[in-house]
């Protein structure tokens, strides 16, 4: 489909006008910690291998993310 599935998420990050998750040039959204990637995405090109290469990107940034918070605040996020 040309619509994304994304009306479950509304009221935890920012959607465009046309229903797909708002990101960064990280793949982060308006929620810190919180990454997206693939078709559901701002991303400009919604193709297979432009959503593989935006998931290794979103991911690698929550690591980047998760390994640069207080050893205190990642045992509360792991909770």
């Amino acid at each position: 489909g040309l619509v994304p599935n994304t009306e479950w998420l509304k009221d935890a990050v920012a959607l465009s006008p046309r229903g797909e998750i708002e990101i960064d040039h990280r793949g982060e959204t308006s929620q810190p910690g919180i990454f997206a990637a693939g078709d559901a995405t701002t991303v400009p090109y919604k193709q297979i291998v432009i959503a593989m290469g935006e998931g290794s990107k979103a991911a690698l940034s929550a690591f980047d993310y998760l390994i640069r918070l207080p050893a205190e605040e990642r045992e509360a996020e792991a909770a």
